[in-house]
C-alpha cells in the first residue's frame, strides 16, 4: 500500500501541480471509501463520490487546472456509480445485517434500495444528458445517451429485488457497455465538432 502510494504521488507530481495538489484528497476518499460500510448505509454514495472523481482526475492530468471542467459529468457518474452499487449490494442485504455492516439494502430493505437506485440512476441519465448540452456535443453524442438510458433500463428490467438471478449480466455486461458507449459517443462527438 505504501509503494503503491508513493507510486501514485509520483505519477502525479509528473502529470503537473494540480493533480500533486488534489492527489492526497483522491487517495484519502479511496482509503476511508473501504471504511464505510462499518458506520454508515451511504457507502455508495461515498463510492459514487470516489470514482466521481475519475473524470476530474483526467481533465487535471490533461488540463493541468479545475478550469472550464464540466462539473454535472462527475454528478452523473456518482449517481450512476451509487445507483448500480446498491443493486450489487442487494445480494449481501442479510449476511450484511447478521455481519452488522451497513448497505442501503440491509438497512432500507431491498425494494426500497431499488427505488432508490431507480432514481440514482435517472439523475445519472439527466446529469450525463446536460453534460452534453454545456459542451456543445453533437447527436452522436445524444444518440450514446439514448443507447445509455436504454442499458440503464434494462438493468432494472433484469434484476429485482425478488430475483437477484441476473446481476452479473446488469453489473458486469451492461456497466462495460454503458462506459464504453459514453466513451465511443462523447470522442467521435469531439472529433466530429472539432
Amino acid at each position: 500500500i505504501l509503494a503503491s502510494s508513493m507510486l501514485f504521488f509520483f505519477a502525479c507530481w509528473m502529470l503537473n501541480t494540480m493533480a500533486l495538489i488534489i492527489a492526497p484528497f483522491a487517495l484519502g476518499l479511496t482509503f476511508f471509501y473501504s471504511l464505510t460500510k462499518r458506520f454508515t448505509w451511504l457507502c455508495h454514495i461515498v463510492l459514487g463520490v470516489a470514482l466521481a472523481c475519475s473524470p476530474l482526475g483526467g481533465w487535471v492530468a490533461a488540463a493541468g487546472s479545475l478550469s472550464g471542467y464540466p462539473w454535472v459529468l462527475s454528478l452523473g457518474v456518482l449517481f450512476w456509480v451509487s445507483g448500480f452499487d446498491i443493486i450489487y449490494a442487494s445480494q449481501d442485504a442479510e449476511f450484511d445485517r447478521k455481519a452488522g455492516l451497513h448497505s442501503m439494502p440491509a438497512n432500507l430493505g431491498r425494494a426500497n434500495a431499488f427505488r432508490l437506485a431507480v432514481f440514482f440512476h435517472l439523475l445519472a441519465f439527466l446529469f450525463f444528458t446536460l453534460t452534453g448540452y454545456l459542451q456543445g456535443l453533437n447527436f452522436i453524442y445524444y444518440l450514446g445517451i439514448a443507447l445509455t438510458g436504454a442499458a440503464l433500463f434494462y438493468q432494472h428490467l433484469i434484476v429485482h429485488p425478488k430475483n437477484l438471478s441476473k446481476i452479473q449480466m446488469s453489473f458486469f455486461s451492461m456497466n462495460g457497455f454503458i462506459a464504453l458507449t459514453l466513451f465511443l459517443a462523447t470522442t467521435i462527438s469531439l472529433l466530429i465538432t472539432g
